[in-house]
């Protein structure tokens, strides 16, 4: 337990220091649309979809192996 908050304590602390080091404005631009955001937003917004998509496929790819093996199931 104490090693765990030992860590978690050092996370935030990393997430501070990133935090402070990266709150310059970036420009983002996509096709028509232009925005201006603090590049650790933008580092987190990228990290939030990367984990949703990292969630996503394995499930996704889970419900399609537990389709095949019912229906080579139900085949024999």
């Amino acid at each position: 337990m104490r090693t765990r908050i030992i860590i978690s304590i050092l996370l935030a602390l990393l997430l501070v220091i990133f935090t402070i080091q990266n709150s310059e404005i970036v420009t983002v631009r996509l096709y028509f649309w232009d925005t201006n955001i603090p590049g650790a937003l933008l580092f987190l917004i990228c990290l939030c979809i990367g984990v949703f998509i990292g969630i996503l496929i394995p499930v996704k790819k889970k419900h399609s192996e537990k389709e095949e093996d019912d229906n080579s199931a139900g085949i024999q």
